[in-house]
C-alpha cells in the first residue's frame, strides 16, 4: 500500500503539463485495474471516487460520490459494518486512516443499496502533499464473500458432523439397552413362556432397528460414491408398499398407531428394484412412525394420475415448520421436534429415500401446516409401459436332508450362536475360531457348505476359502459371512473362490433356505 500511495505523490520540479499527464495516466490505470480501489480527494473524506471494479462491488452507478461522510446535500449510498454493527463515522476505515495518519487493515462487511452483504478485506493508506499534510487516502478492497461462504459451509458441515457422531452414539445405545435387558430377563425367566416371548419380541425388534441403521449408513456411503446399483424388474408397486409396512409394523404397533392402507385393487406396474423401492417407502413410513405420538394416525394411499403412480403417506404427527421443508431431504438434517422432545434418528432416512426414488426417475415432496399439523409425503413414480404377471413371494425353504456345515468366526459368541441356530435347523455343524482351524476341520469333516468370516486371525477368510476350495473342490459351497458389505468386498470374495457373499447380521430365514438348497441339490454354485 505504501508503494501504491507513492504513485499519487507528484515528482519534484514537475511542470504543470507533466503533472496533468501523470494524473491522467494514474486515473486511467486506477479505472481499469480489476482490483476495487477508492480514492478520497480531501482530508475530510467528503468526496471519494471509485473505479469500475469497486462500483460493481458496491452495486452503485459509475462516477458517483461513494463517501459515507458526504457533503450535507448528499446521502450515503451504502453502509459499512463490523460483526453486523454499523460503524460510526470516526471508525470508518478511510476516515480513521486520515485522522490517525496511519495505515489501516481490517475485515469489514459492506451492506449494499439492495441490502445484500459482501465481505471485504480492506487496506487504506493516507496520501500526503509536499508539505507532509494529509490530503486524502487510497483504499484497496478484496472481495472475501466466496471465501466467507465456503468457511460457513465448512463450519456448518463440521457442526453437522459432530452432531451426527453424537446422535449415532445415541442411536446405537438406544436399541442395546432393551436388548441387554431382554437377555437378562431370558436368563432369569424359568418356564414362563409369555415373558420369554415378550423378551424375544423386544430383542428382535431392536435388532432390526440396528440392522436398519447399519444398512442406511452403508447405503449413504454408496450413494455419495455413486455406487448404488438397481436390479430392476417389472413389479407391482403395491408389493413394495406392503413390504415397507411390514418393516415398520413392529414399531408402529408398539406405539399404538392407527395405520390405514388404501391401495387400488388392480396392480400398479412399475419398473423398479423391489428391495430398494421398499426401502425408500420404509424410510418415509419410519419417519411418520417416529414423529407421530402414541395412538396417532398414519395413512398410506396409492393411485394413478396420467402416466404416474402417486403414493401419499400422511400422519398426524408433530409437523414440520414450513420454512424447514426445503431442507428436509438434505443429508443429516433433523426435524426440530420442539416441546422438549429429544431428537432421534441420524437425519439420513429421508435423504436416502429421496435419492433412491430419484434413481427410479421418481420424485418426492413434503408438505406440512407447521407444528402440530402433521406431515404429508407425496411420491410420484412413472408407470411401466406394459404389465406382466407378478413374481411370487419367496417362502422359506427347509431342507429335506441333513447337511454338513462348517462355521468359522473369530468372535466366540457369534460362532457359537450361528452353530446352535444351524443345529436347530437339523444339520451337522462344526465350529472353527480362525482360518487355520477352519482349513484343518474342513479336511476331516468335509463340509457341504462352509460359512467363513473374513477378518479372522492367523489366516483370513479369503485364504481359508482358497485352501478349502483346493482341498475339496466343488464339493463344498463357500459362503462369506462378514460385516464388510461394499461391492468391492463382494468382488474380492468371489475372486477368492466364494460362491455367495452374506452381510452380517444374516437373515436366519435366508440362511436356512440357502443351506436347504445346498443340502437338497448337492451344490448351488454362483
Amino acid at each position: 500500500m505504501s508503494h501504491l500511495a507513492s504513485l499519487f505523490e507528484p515528482p519534484e520540479n514537475a511542470t504543470p503539463d507533466e503533472l496533468r499527464l501523470r494524473l491522467r495516466a494514474l486515473s486511467e490505470l486506477v479505472a481499469r485495474v480489476p482490483v476495487p480501489i477508492a480514492i478520497a480527494h480531501d482530508p475530510d473524506c467528503r468526496v471519494i471516487t471509485a473505479n469500475d471494479a469497486l462500483t460493481r462491488l458496491l452495486d452503485v452507478a459509475p462516477e458517483v460520490n461513494i463517501s459515507l461522510t458526504p457533503p450535507a446535500n448528499e446521502r450515503p449510498l451504502y453502509r459499512i459494518q463490523r460483526h453486523g454493527r454499523d460503524l460510526p463515522d470516526h471508525e470508518l476505515p478511510m476516515q480513521y486512516a486520515v485522522a490517525q495518519r496511519t495505515h489501516v487493515t481490517n475485515d469489514i462487511e459492506i451492506v449494499r443499496p439492495n441490502g445484500t452483504i459482501v465481505y471485504v478485506q480492506n487496506d487504506v493508506e493516507p496520501l500526503y502533499d509536499r508539505d507532509g499534510a494529509v490530503c486524502g487516502c487510497v483504499s484497496v478492497c478484496v472481495d472475501m464473500t466466496a471465501r466467507k461462504d465456503a468457511e460457513d459451509v465448512l463450519r456448518e458441515a463440521d457442526r453437522r458432523k459432530d452432531e451426527f457422531l453424537a446422535t449415532l452414539s445415541h442411536e446405537l445405545r438406544n436399541p442395546l439397552a432393551p436388548i441387554r435387558n431382554a437377555l437378562e430377563l431370558l436368563r432369569r425367566t424359568g418356564t414362563d413362556d409369555a415373558v420369554r416371548e415378550r423378551a424375544l419380541a423386544i430383542a428382535e425388534r431392536q435388532v432390526q432397528q440396528l440392522v436398519r441403521l447399519t444398512d442406511d449408513l452403508l447405503d449413504v456411503s454408496r450413494i455419495t460414491r455413486n455406487k448404488i446399483e438397481l436390479r430392476c424388474d417389472r413389479i407391482d408397486l403395491r408389493s413394495a408398499i406392503s413390504s415397507a409396512l411390514e418393516t415398520v409394523a413392529p414399531l408402529s404397533n408398539a406405539a399404538g398407531h392407527v395405520l390405514t392402507l388404501d391401495l387400488p385393487s388392480a396392480p400398479l406396474w412399475v419398473d423398479a428394484d423391489l428391495t430398494r423401492l421398499a426401502q425408500a417407502f420404509a424410510n418415509i413410513l419410519n419417519n411418520a412412525v417416529k414423529f407421530t405420538d402414541r395412538a396417532g394416525q398414519i395413512s398410506v394411499t396409492a393411485s394413478t394420475e396420467g402416466r404416474e403412480a402417486i403414493v401419499v403417506v400422511r400422519d398426524t404427527g408433530i409437523g414440520i415448520d414450513p420454512a424447514a421443508l426445503p431442507t428436509i431431504f438434505d443429508m443429516f438434517v433433523q426435524i426440530d421436534q420442539g416441546g422438549g422432545r429429544a431428537r432421534s434418528g441420524l437425519g439420513i432416512g429421508l435423504a436416502l429415500a429421496k435419492r433412491l426414488l430419484e434413481l427410479h426417475d421418481g420424485r418426492i415432496e413434503a408438505r406440512s401446516a407447521g407444528a402440530g399439523g402433521g406431515t404429508t409425503f407425496v411420491v410420484r413414480l412413472p408407470i411401466a409401459a406394459s404389465a406382466v404377471d407378478p413374481q411370487p413371494g419367496v417362502a422359506v425353504r427347509r431342507a429335506t436332508r441333513r447337511c454338513r456345515v462348517l462355521v468359522a468366526d473369530d468372535i466366540p459368541d457369534a460362532a457359537e450362536m450361528m452353530g446352535v441356530l444351524i443345529e436347530r435347523m437339523g444339520h451337522d455343524v462344526r465350529v472353527a475360531g480362525d482360518g487355520v482351524q477352519a482349513v484343518e476341520i474342513a479336511q476331516d469333516f468335509k463340509p457341504q457348505i462352509a460359512l467363513l468370516d473374513i477378518g479372522m486371525p492367523r489366516m483370513d477368510g479369503y485364504e481359508a476359502a482358497r485352501q478349502i476350495r483346493g482341498a475339496l473342490g466343488d464339493r463344498v459351497f463357500l459362503v462369506a459371512v462378514t460385516g464388510w458389505g461394499q461391492e468391492e468386498d463382494q468382488r474380492r470374495a468371489y475372486a477368492a473362490g466364494f460362491d455367495r457373499h452374506l452381510t452380517k447380521p444374516t437373515d436366519p430365514s435366508a440362511l436356512e433356505s440357502l443351506i436347504a438348497s445346498v443340502a437338497d441339490s448337492g451344490s448351488e454354485r454362483r
